[in-house]
């Protein structure tokens, strides 16, 4: 239960912080240059954008949860639960960001809320650990 807990939350701020990158560069605009010159000043204006940095943020908290998850479960577990974050996100474009979200997109976070529900209910760990500790101890060797 704490893992699904931990990943939720990962979630969340995996979502949040998506959003923040998104609306700051929303607000530096659309690059499209390869010029030198040209790219450098839109860097200074990307990490001088305050939206950026709280999603640069945000995404760390998410990253640092992340890997206390999969420290308690296997990642063939962590991994398909935190694609529930596709439809947070489809969610979120829509209602913080404005963004048309197409019935098909709909269907398809179904499709996804369904395959998460699936692997949430299988075990978290299937690897016991006196078996990942005695793999350590043969590779140790």
């Amino acid at each position: 239960m704490k893992t699904l807990f931990v990943l939720f939350i990962a979630i969340c701020a995996q979502t949040l912080g998506d959003v923040c990158l998104t609306k700051g560069m929303r607000s530096v605009g659309e690059v499209d240059t390869i010029d030198p010159v040209q790219l450098f000043h839109i860097g200074v204006q990307v990490f001088s954008n305050p939206l950026i940095w709280g999603g640069i943020f945000i995404l760390s908290i998410f990253f640092g949860l992340y890997l206390v998850a999969l420290s308690w479960a296997d990642l063939s577990f962590v991994l398909p639960v935190t694609a529930f974050g596709y439809v947070l996100n489809a969610f979120m474009s829509w209602k913080l960001l404005g963004e048309h979200v197409s019935i098909v997109r709909w269907i398809g976070t179904l499709i996804i809320c369904v395959g998460v529900a699936v692997v949430s209910n299988t075990e978290q760990r299937t690897t016991r650990q006196d078996e990942i500790d005695i793999d350590a101890g043969v590779k140790a060797a």
